[in-house]
């Protein structure tokens, strides 16, 4: 089984939990449909506060979701993929084309990504502070249900 980090960032009190639950459900069996059953999706919600995130120097409630692929998948099999996601994505929360923000990069380019995240905290706080983030998160999903925090940790 090989485990699949999904990071969403939404608008805080955007999505109820009902649709929440929902997203997780349908983007982890379209995951699936496209690449196979051995693949496990791990969705972790960031909220962003109210009025703290913008788009073209406009007040934005775009939705980000990073969801990785295998090393050198082909387009043509890697935009079918994102157009379905994208297209349940907006039935879902009833969202229009614009609120959505895909990204399915390569897993080798995310997983340099994350350890560059890493790499920002000083050494000598690194496992306090990732301490600190998977504590939140916990305390999200005995809250809701599911993995989230606030951007705002």
């Amino acid at each position: 089984m090989k485990v699949v980090r999904v990071m969403c960032s939404i608008q805080e009190g955007s999505l109820g939990q009902k649709k929440i639950k929902q997203l997780e459900s349908v983007m982890k069996s379209t995951y699936q449909a496209h690449f196979g059953a051995q693949y496990r999706l791990v969705f972790i919600w960031l909220n962003i506060p109210y009025e703290q995130s913008y788009l073209a120097g406009e007040l934005s409630t775009a939705s980000t979701v990073q969801m990785p692929v295998e090393d050198g998948l082909p387009p043509e099999q890697r935009h079918p993929f994102m157009s379905e996601i994208c297209a349940k994505w907006q039935h879902i929360t009833g969202c229009n084309k614009n609120e959505i923000i895909l990204a399915s990069s390569d897993m080798t380019h995310v997983n340099a990504f994350y350890d560059a995240m890493d790499a920002r905290f000083n050494p000598a706080l690194r496992r306090k502070t990732k301490r600190k983030m998977l504590m939140s998160l916990l305390k999200g999903y005995l809250r809701k249900g599911y993995l989230n925090t606030s951007v705002n940790l």
